[in-house]
């Protein structure tokens, strides 16, 4: 009974092992999740998440206690997911780019339309913020003028100001939908 036992756990335990990759000594130093987390600069927990999304590939395990290690390819790859995660790029299209980059040339046509579509949806971000800010000098302005006990130079800021209340409210309204 012992012999059937141990080989059931020496069975699953070799799974294990050739189901996730481990480090390779000469492919130079490794790196924890922690140091990865902060040399990347995204959370533990969100590198943990896209590891299990597919966003990053398996990172080798250390046989002995199963944490992850972080090659200098891991990090790389980190930096890129880091710069594109900090333009709001969707998983969905981070992953596409992420896979068409080993395509090189080929995809490079993709990889254009992929970061013009990121760079439109950035452009009307900027668009909106840009509304609100207008929005909030005019609240200032609104205020001062109450402040200073002028309420018709602030009713006639509100009245010259009917597009900036307008843009502010469909900018807030639109992001609220998207």
């Amino acid at each position: 009974m012992t012999t059937i036992m141990q080989t059931q756990a020496e069975t699953q335990t070799a799974h294990t092992q050739t189901a996730q990759p481990q480090p390779d000594q000469e492919s130079g130093p490794w790196y924890t999740i922690r140091q990865a987390s902060i040399m990347s600069g995204m959370p533990e927990t969100t590198l943990r998440y896209y590891e299990t999304i597919g966003i990053i590939p398996p990172i080798a395990r250390d046989p002995s206690s199963g944490h992850r290690c972080y090659n200098q390819e891991d990090l790389d790859l980190l930096e890129t997911i880091s710069c594109l995660s900090a333009t709001g790029m969707s998983l969905e299209h981070m992953r596409e780019y992420l896979g068409n980059r080993a395509a090189g040339a080929e995809a490079a046509g993709r990889q254009i339309e992929l970061l013009d579509e990121q760079e439109r949806r950035l452009d009307q971000r900027m668009a909106d913020l840009r509304a609100r800010k207008r929005y909030v000098q005019l609240k200032i302005q609104y205020w001062g003028h109450v402040r200073d006990h002028d309420q018709a130079g602030a009713t006639e800021l509100i009245n010259q100001s009917a597009q900036i209340i307008e843009a502010a409210k469909r900018s807030g309204n639109e992001r609220l939908a998207g």
